[in-house]
């Protein structure tokens, strides 16, 4: 996976940075800060479904890692505790039928990505590596949606927890890089006719995300 490759590398250079930077103290009063970089998105759909309202045994599917651009803005509420929204552009997902319906092709495409609203604790505030955790509320916002299998699909908005980690690399007062963790639990509900037949799929998407890139504050 070569954007996964790329997050890892970033993460791997992110540490470099701290070694190549002196271990004095930065000086930081910022309380606004941004990430922005690469970020790969995993999935890992279950799934529950019927046709024509009758329950369709082994059903599954499946779909491939895929990448985007990922940012963040946050603000410190207090010098290690904060508020951040992180989003970034919606790729497009490629959902494959699997189990039971190994076979059957694509099921449809959709374009959308998970964006989360998180409160953050953050470690060693001033170090040069500052690691952080947080948790909050991840939203799986669809912007459209393109038929394969079924037909007329559609697929619903939805919110779930998310728990977040990752690590702050600073070089001065204003800039360094960051690797950063996500996991979300997000159940969305599909849609779509299967010839004359309705099908629905409640599908838990629980997207990870990995992120690495630069961290500036403000």
């Amino acid at each position: 996976m070569p954007m996964f490759k790329t997050v890892t590398l970033a993460g791997i250079a992110a540490l470099g940075l701290a070694t190549a930077a002196n271990a004095q103290q930065v000086q930081d009063t910022s309380r606004w800060f941004a990430h922005a970089g690469p970020a790969t998105v995993m999935l890992d759909p279950k799934t529950t479904m019927t046709a024509g309202g009758q329950p369709v045994p082994g059903a599954a599917v499946k779909a491939a890692d895929t990448w985007t651009v990922e940012g963040e803005i946050g603000y410190f509420l207090t010098p290690n505790f904060s508020v951040a929204f992180a989003g970034g552009y919606p790729p497009v997902v490629t959902v494959k039928a699997a189990g039971s319906l190994n076979g059957v092709g694509t099921v449809g495409k959709m374009q959308a990505g998970p964006s989360a609203l998180n409160l953050g604790w953050h470690f060693n505030r001033g170090g040069m590596i500052q690691p952080y955790v947080g948790a909050g509320t991840a939203f799986l916002i669809v912007w459209s949606t393109k038929d394969g299998v079924l037909t007329n699909l559609n697929v619903d908005h939805s919110i779930g927890p998310e728990v977040q980690a990752g690590a702050d690399v600073m070089i001065n007062s204003h800039w360094g890089a960051f690797f950063d963790y996500k996991r979300a639990w997000i159940e969305t509900t599909a849609k779509g006719m299967l010839g004359p037949a309705p099908v629905v799929a409640k599908i838990q998407l629980n997207p990870t995300v990995l992120n690495a890139g630069v961290t500036y504050r403000f």
